[in-house]
């Protein structure tokens, strides 16, 4: 049953809302690591497990894409968001470590279904028409990593962090007045009234609960949401093509009409060396881009506070969400851009602005607080689109399923699962290691994209070359490829 215009609109503000939720619930955690760990009285280098336990279960929460080929989708949807929620609201009151990881992994396998589930969904409304309402809907979520460090904030220190766990006000030392002119603010000038214990945070550690129910109630909040929409109107997918869709369309072209039936049936369930490529660089790509989104803007705050300016959590939890903040603009203003522009096109400009703001914080991370707040909004705003432009882009090619959707997830937090416990590892020693992550990633993530546009351009000569031989119709191949 064809689905009503007004149903797809419903349904799909309503996954944008869920997908706000669901960026608040992810980057809760990241601003409020170092009170965490102090709470739990243990060092940031134990505590980053948490990141490899949620990552490890995004990443198996990921392969249950094709459960919703059997089971309702919206059913299980309000299911993984409700899990979500609860997951993230207990875990402060967790009475050991192996508790709070064990809630990490709970809370990520929800995530990897949800993500897989909702990602699929909107593809699957809207087909080829995708693109603007996929920045969209991943405008919504960079909204909530944007929210996400101004709602935890106000219940940060303001203080630098020392005491068992963290450095010791012996290793500060104050700047006199002509240092600090010659500083020109680049290093603030700490006086022992700026520093605080970890004892003393966990003497009050109630308001570390409080941004946590919040962002968990949120997406309680959604989860309830799409099941009123279920009792209302129950979602049913709609009938595939016998063609496959148009994708198909531009291989019939080429096709035998009177080829045999094992032809016919092995273009229908064989998928083309060409759609297993394209999985297979897409899937490296989302690898290398996914884990290194995340664990920049989760490690942002604990790279800000150990780095030579001695940010503290709460100025560190700003600057994180002027970083998320470019990571919305930036992809509410792809919307439009979609509309215009060629995925490939917006993914070219992200590239640039990755590339510039890693380099920036490379160089200037450690010695201006300036280059400090730059080279993270532009590395935001180069984050922004990547994701959703990078799906739009191969829906062009293939039909990205629940299975292929499955892939792409499950690629992501490889990454995302492996990278905490090296960068957890040395970040305090050397928080450097966080942007050297993030320039292996990015130009990893050029290298691939380019190979794969490449490979699509040389595609699509070979296509137009076949078709002028056979049809000598010009208007013919402008039309398939298009």
């Amino acid at each position: 049953m064809k689905m009503s215009m007004t149903m797809k609109y419903i349904t799909t503000f309503s996954l944008f809302f869920c997908y706000f939720f669901y960026g608040v619930n992810f980057y809760v955690v990241g601003p409020t690591l170092i009170e965490l760990s102090a709470l739990f009285d243990t060092s940031i280098k134990s505590i980053c497990f948490i990141y490899t336990m949620r990552s490890a279960g995004i990443t198996i929460g990921s392969l249950s894409g094709f459960l919703f080929n059997y089971i309702n989708r919206q059913l299980a949807f309000v299911f993984f968001m409700a899990l979500m929620g609860f997951s993230l609201i207990l875990m402060p009151h967790c009475l050991s470590l192996s508790q709070l990881f064990s809630l990490g992994a709970i809370n990520g396998f929800a995530i990897g279904s949800f993500d897989t589930a909702i990602n699929v969904w909107l593809l699957e409304i809207w087909g080829t028409e995708s693109g603007p309402y996929m920045q969209a809907l991943h405008f919504a979520y960079a909204l909530g990593s944007f929210v996400a460090p101004l709602i935890c904030e106000p219940f940060l220190s303001s203080k630098v962090m020392v005491g068992h766990h963290f450095q010791k006000i012996s290793d500060f030392q104050p700047l006199d007045n002509t240092s600090a002119n010659a500083s020109n603010g680049s290093h603030p000038v700490l006086q022992s009234s700026d520093f605080i214990t970890d004892e003393q945070i966990r003497a009050n550690p109630i308001v570390i609960f409080i941004p946590y129910a919040m962002a968990g109630a949120m997406s309680i909040a959604g989860a309830a949401t799409v099941l009123i929409l279920f009792i209302y109107k129950k979602y049913e997918p709609p009938v595939k093509e016998d063609n496959n869709s148009q994708h198909e369309n531009k291989d019939l072209i080429e096709t035998n009409t009177n080829s045999s039936k094992l032809k016919a049936f092995m273009a229908k369930h064989i998928p083309p060396f060409n759609t297993v490529y394209m999985v297979t660089m897409g899937s490296l790509f989302l690898t290398f881009f996914v884990g290194m989104e995340q664990m920049h803007l989760q490690f942002l705050p604990t790279f800000a506070v150990n780095s030579d300016l001695n940010m503290s959590p709460k100025a560190a939890a700003l600057v994180t969400s002027a970083a998320a903040a470019a990571f919305t603009v930036g992809r509410g203003l792809s919307i439009p851009l979609a509309i215009k522009l060629k995925p490939e096109v917006i993914l070219y400009a992200n590239h640039i602005m990755m590339v510039a703001g890693t380099l920036i914080l490379i160089f200037w991370a450690n010695s201006s607080l300036v280059m400090m707040w730059m080279g993270n909004i532009i590395l935001g705003a180069g984050f922004s689109s990547v994701y959703a432009s990078m799906y739009a882009f191969l829906e062009h090619q293939f039909r990205v399923t629940n299975v292929i959707g499955s892939i792409f997830v499950f690629a992501g937090g490889l990454t995302c699962a492996l990278s905490p416990s090296l960068v957890g590892k040395y970040i305090e020693a050397n928080p450097l290691i966080l942007i050297w992550f993030n320039l292996i990633c990015v130009t990893l993530c050029v290298l691939i994209f380019v190979l794969i546009h490449f490979t699509i351009c040389m595609n699509n000569r070979q296509k137009k070359a076949k078709i002028i031989a056979i049809n000598g119709d010009e208007e013919c191949v402008k039309k398939v490829l298009t």
